[in-house]
């Protein structure tokens, strides 16, 4: 689904991706969580995010995706009744 978000974004005459802000999973960061601009993503490929740094995120790890003033995404997580 992030994958979707993101494509719309980038791709949308009246959405700009560049000032949206991207949240997920990074281990050893605060919280393990890091977030990225928009500015910052080079290409959308098949299985992951690609930043300018050649950095590459699976889509599995994001979690949130923001927009000036509006969380446009949010990854559900369920919880077991273990």
């Amino acid at each position: 689904m992030a994958k979707s978000i993101l494509n719309l974004l980038m791709w949308h005459p009246e959405k700009k991706l560049s000032t949206c802000k991207i949240t997920y999973i990074h281990r050893g960061s605060p919280y393990n969580l890091k977030t990225v601009p928009g500015s910052k993503i080079k290409k959308i490929e098949k299985g992951f995010l690609v930043l300018k740094e050649d950095i590459q995120i699976p889509y599995h790890r994001i979690i949130k995706i923001e927009c000036p003033d509006k969380l446009i995404w949010k990854k559900c997580v369920s919880k077991s009744n273990s």
